[in-house]
């Protein structure tokens, strides 16, 4: 059972490491040159390297991807991030967010890195409408108080997991609207429009 969870969890770093462009992982790097020698950072091509590194390092492993989390965070990936909390949640399975597998998971992760990026202060009032009670905003402030759009990602995942099946990009975009956020609205459904 170890070895599978392990093997896992390499085909998510793989995963992850596909999807970073180049100035992704020359920003890990950056961020990383506390914990990483700089002639170490200067032969890393690839962030499957830099996974090797860090889980070497032992900031990196199955049980522990808070480093990494943190890391995707900084570079403003909320998508991948979404991947890594969901293979945690999943105690190790690479499940998809628990809405739908393929086009659908998608668009909301494009959805995610758009309302990320563009509600701001106003996340509170959003979050509300999408359902949310105040304890769980409090909760959600009090473990990430100084980064808000951890704060607003967070906010996000809480509901995807709790509509499930139910959570589409419409219900984002029509609590947007409700918020008089239409910018983010309309910025939604132009990025979602791209993928089909």
């Amino acid at each position: 059972m170890a070895g599978e969870l392990v093997m896992r969890f390499n085909m998510l770093l793989n995963d992850i490491s596909q999807n970073l462009t180049k100035d992704n992982l020359e920003a890990l790097k950056f961020l990383c040159k506390e914990h990483i020698g700089k002639r170490k950072l200067e032969n890393i091509g690839s962030g499957i390297q830099l996974f090797q590194v860090l889980e070497e390092l032992n900031l990196l492993s199955p049980e522990d991807t808070k480093t990494l989390t943190e890391l995707l965070a900084n570079i403003q990936r909320p998508d991948l991030q979404i991947k890594l909390s969901t293979f945690q949640k999943g105690n190790g399975h690479l499940q998809q967010p628990v809405c739908e597998v393929g086009a659908l998971t998608e668009q909301l992760n494009v959805a995610f890195g758009v309302i990320c990026n563009g509600v701001g202060k106003d996340w509170r009032m959003f979050a509300r409408k999408l359902g949310h009670k105040e304890p769980l905003l409090q909760q959600i402030e009090y473990r990430h108080p100084h980064d808000m759009r951890e704060q607003i990602l967070q906010a996000l995942i809480e509901w995807q997991k709790t509509k499930g099946k139910e959570a589409t990009v419409k219900t984002l975009i029509t609590a947007l609207r409700s918020c008089r956020l239409n910018m983010v609205a309309d910025s939604v459904e132009e990025e979602v429009d791209k993928i089909d």
